[in-house]
């Protein structure tokens, strides 16, 4: 899926569709200074809608206690491109956007999803592969150490000659890596493990720190299957500490077959999109991003899966 989301290095062998998306958004990412009003349309939820994604720095509003918050950064969904607020630069110019769409291709295989899912557990002891993060300050490193081969938790220090630290983890069951996270996004995955088999060592976490022991970013990913072995659900949960870093993209009325907005359970709303055998489903605010890949599911199983998640977004 050719559209948003910072990148994570190439590197960082995640799933195609990951990186397509991460890609997709560092290209297209421009930090500003202040919102930028939108009109925004009312749309009713499975409505069949065109895509096209435009990237603006704005942000959605939510009123809290009679003050406007600006919590959700999810594509904004617009009729067509002349109702996209374009950013001005200084000397007077349109500013730039970029245009996306679905990509057109059906999602992988399971079997090619594990074995891209399973590239860190696989390297565990070579280190091979310690490159990737969220931002893109922190893409290289220079150093491994293997801390423990547990196969129930297993754990490395990378490094960087500037002293910044990735703690990396993986486990045969990705339940194992929630305790590695810092509490800035919480989740429970009893849902997802009463209607999915998580896919062994299919997984991956770290927390990023900088030369001073500051948080710097945190990631998430695991791979489940349908227990018929038809499909499977890609859940990826990322945050950093610099605020919007991921920027703001649009939607215009079209190219998916289905875009709509949802509420989970938690209160939190997620974009969903449906095109081509895959649903993608994203809640991304000014630090956080939780996304879910489904391939061969529908619409309505990824919102049960929303629905039991007991999402916290804390940072």
């Amino acid at each position: 899926m050719e559209r948003t989301f910072k990148r994570i290095s190439d590197e960082l062998k995640l799933p195609r569709e990951s990186r397509e998306r991460i890609r997709s958004r560092i290209a297209s990412w421009q930090k500003q200074t202040e919102d930028i009003p939108v009109r925004r349309p009312i749309l009713k939820s499975r409505v069949p809608l065109i895509a096209v994604a435009v990237v603006v720095a704005m942000a959605l509003t939510l009123t809290v206690a009679a003050a406007a918050v600006h919590l959700f950064r999810n594509d904004i969904i617009v009729p067509g491109v002349d109702d996209i607020p374009l950013l001005s630069s200084e000397n007077g110019d349109l500013g730039a956007f970029v245009v996306g769409g679905p990509g057109g291709h059906p999602p992988a295989a399971l079997e090619e999803m594990t074995k891209s899912a399973r590239f860190k557990s696989d390297d565990w002891d070579l280190g091979e592969r310690i490159n990737g993060g969220v931002v893109s300050e922190y893409l290289r490193w220079d150093s491994v150490e293997v801390l423990s081969r547990d196969p129930a938790l297993r754990i490395r220090r990378v490094g960087r000659e500037d002293g910044a630290e990735k703690m990396e983890y993986t486990a045969e069951n990705p339940a194992n890596l929630l305790g590695t996270l810092t509490g800035r996004v919480t989740f429970d995955l009893k849902g997802m493990d009463e209607q999915y088999d998580h896919v062994p060592n299919a997984n991956l976490s770290f927390v990023v720190s900088d030369a001073k022991g500051d948080y710097v970013s945190e990631y998430y990913n695991a791979l489940y299957a349908k227990k018929d072995g038809g499909g499977y659900i890609d859940f990826t949960v990322y945050c950093t500490a610099q605020a919007d870093y991921f920027g703001q993209t649009y939607i215009i009325d079209g190219s998916f077959e289905t875009a709509y907005y949802y509420t989970s359970a938690d209160g939190y709303e997620f974009l969903i999109e449906t095109d081509n055998g895959s649903v993608w489903a994203e809640c991304r605010t000014g630090r956080a991003n939780v996304n879910l890949h489904g391939a061969y599911v529908t619409a309505d199983e990824v919102e049960d899966i929303l629905d039991t998640l007991s999402l916290t977004i804390n940072g």
